[in-house]
């Protein structure tokens, strides 16, 4: 089981699981995603030490009312790092994490050993409008997200109590004050994705209906210098939870021939 930490940074308290031994790795959870520890980080910890923080406003990390656009969250990362005492990690984003995990790079390759993005949203692909999540429920919502629907029931709500429907209000409201307007994209981001200078895996679910493979897996591809794309033909949105063992494979072994991290 892993380690559950409580950090301070800069102020903002946060909640993060620890587990594993070897180089730095750290992952940045998607929407809905927050503290939940799943067979694809427990592999990852047989290679690594994963850091596995929640975001402001997530699981048991507080909501942080300084954070008002996504580079807010890329800096605080790069913060996080600063505090764990790690020069250089490697960099695992999942959707919403993924797009935060692609802003770091932009900013501060020269920290990162290798950057992963699974299903990435974040930049604004022509011809692609992502669905817009906030108005949907949860039948929609799962049908959206998965291939697989019976993956969802890995981040399935615990129960029905008002401490869990306050957590989940919760987590809404942290991530629609970066991802609402424009909705699941920084007009900014796409133009500097040619920054990116760490060896970057693109892994993207084949039937992906947030984020297509065409054209947005393929536009990222474009995108990000030397960037490899490895596709999961039995996932949507999330490989990690629906392929986990594949997909954690693919991270590991991308991550291992890119050197260490600490």
């Amino acid at each position: 089981m892993p380690a559950a930490r409580e950090l301070s940074i800069r102020g903002t308290p946060i909640h993060m699981l620890q587990e594993g031994r070897g180089p730095a790795l750290l992952f940045l959870h998607g929407a809905g995603g927050a503290g939940r520890w799943l067979p694809f980080q427990e592999r990852l910890a047989k290679t690594f030490s994963v850091y596995f923080p929640s975001h402001p406003g997530h699981g048991g990390s507080p909501a942080a009312e300084w954070i008002e656009h996504i580079s807010d969250l890329a800096f605080h990362y790069l913060d996080v790092l600063d505090a764990l005492g790690v020069e250089r990690a490697h960099l695992v984003g999942a959707s919403f994490g993924g797009w935060i995990a692609a802003e770091v790079a932009t900013m501060a390759s020269h920290r990162l050993a290798s950057l992963v993005l699974i299903d990435p949203v974040g930049i604004r692909v022509d011809g692609w409008i992502y669905p817009f999540l906030f108005g949907m429920d949860i039948p929609e919502i799962v049908t959206t997200v998965f291939h697989n629907p019976m993956a969802a029931l890995a981040l399935a709500p615990p129960d029905q109590s008002i401490e869990t429907l306050a957590l989940q209000y919760r987590q809404g409201a942290a991530l629609a004050r970066v991802a609402w307007n424009p909705h699941l994209y920084d007009p900014l981001l796409r133009r500097r994705l040619g920054r990116i200078a760490a060896p970057t895996l693109l892994c993207w679910g084949a039937h992906d209906k947030v984020a297509p493979l065409a054209p947005c897996g393929e536009t990222w591809a474009r995108e990000i210098p030397g960037a490899r794309l490895r596709v999961f033909a039995d996932s949507g949105h999330v490989p990690h939870l629906e392929e986990p063992d594949a997909a954690a494979d693919a991270v590991s072994e991308f991550c291992r021939l890119r050197g260490g991290a600490g």
